[in-house]
């Protein structure tokens, strides 16, 4: 057996050093993380004009499911980050069965103060959390502004319309759309058991009459309705994307569409 305390003394000093440095390294390490700051870098892509971004979110039932909102919360900060860092306007509307039960949860100009780009971008981080809690405290006012009870896509794209008409020369319109895309009141109503691509095509022409030109839309969550609920089959979850690129691309603007939420 071993005696640990019949040891050379070579090796007892060795191994105090090797523990004093190894204290040394974890202390220096502690330190760094109390005084310094995380660094983080935005470096959006920003139009020449001066950006607006509309951001459409879909508060029927479906769309108020935790998990549904927490992701839909994470595409919204997103855009505010990009907003705030290219000081343009951000606007936050809630909508479900129609235009008309819309409801603006949030509308400013976002931008940070600084001599330098650096100096600016230090500010994004504690700006976008100021925004994101007023944008949260504003959706809670929604929830009893907005009707739960029925969802109708067409009524995003006319909201997305009347903001693209007040809008200035020196200003560019990007329009983000939250939904599951699930239409279930008429004319534009989708959630039927007969439901094929030509008809689901069919039923967008209803947006023929809005016009988006050349405006960027994005459209994001299409067919996914949340944990809490029972999830629709893989092939109608493709007639609703097929649904909400018809009516996204009627109304002529640049349309992407996700079926899932990344974040």
């Amino acid at each position: 057996m071993f005696n640990a305390s019949y040891a050379p003394s070579h090796l007892a000093r060795k191994a105090f050093l090797i523990r004093s440095l190894a204290f040394f390294f974890l202390a220096s390490v502690f330190m760094a993380s109390c005084t310094s700051q995380p660094s983080v870098s935005f470096d959006f892509v920003c139009p020449e004009k001066r950006l607006v971004q509309l951001s459409l979110i879909d508060l029927s039932s479906s769309g108020r499911a935790k998990d549904i909102l927490d992701e839909r919360l994470k595409i919204i900060q997103s855009d505010i980050e990009r907003v705030t860092d290219c000081e343009g306007t951000f606007s936050l509307v809630a909508w479900s069965v129609s235009s008309a039960s819309s409801f603006r949860v949030f509308q400013r100009t976002l931008s940070t103060s600084g001599a330098t780009e650096i100096g600016r971008d230090r500010k994004i981080s504690r700006a976008v959390a100021t925004t994101m809690a007023e944008v949260r405290a504003g959706i809670t006012e929604a929830f009893e502004k907005v009707d739960p009870v029925g969802s109708d896509l067409f009524g995003a794209f006319t909201l997305a319309e009347e903001q693209a008409k007040s809008l200035g020369q020196d200003e560019l319109l990007e329009i983000s759309i939250l939904t599951d895309a699930i239409t279930n009141v008429a004319p534009g109503s989708i959630n039927r058991s007969d439901l094929t691509e030509a008809k689901a095509i069919e039923i967008a022409q209803i947006s023929s009459r809005v016009n988006l030109r050349n405006l960027k839309v994005k459209m994001v969550g299409v067919g996914k309705t949340g944990i809490e609920g029972t999830q629709p089959p893989q092939d109608y979850v493709l007639l609703v994307k097929t649904y909400a690129q018809a009516m996204c691309e009627n109304t002529g603007a640049k349309c992407s569409i996700q079926t899932l939420i990344i974040g």
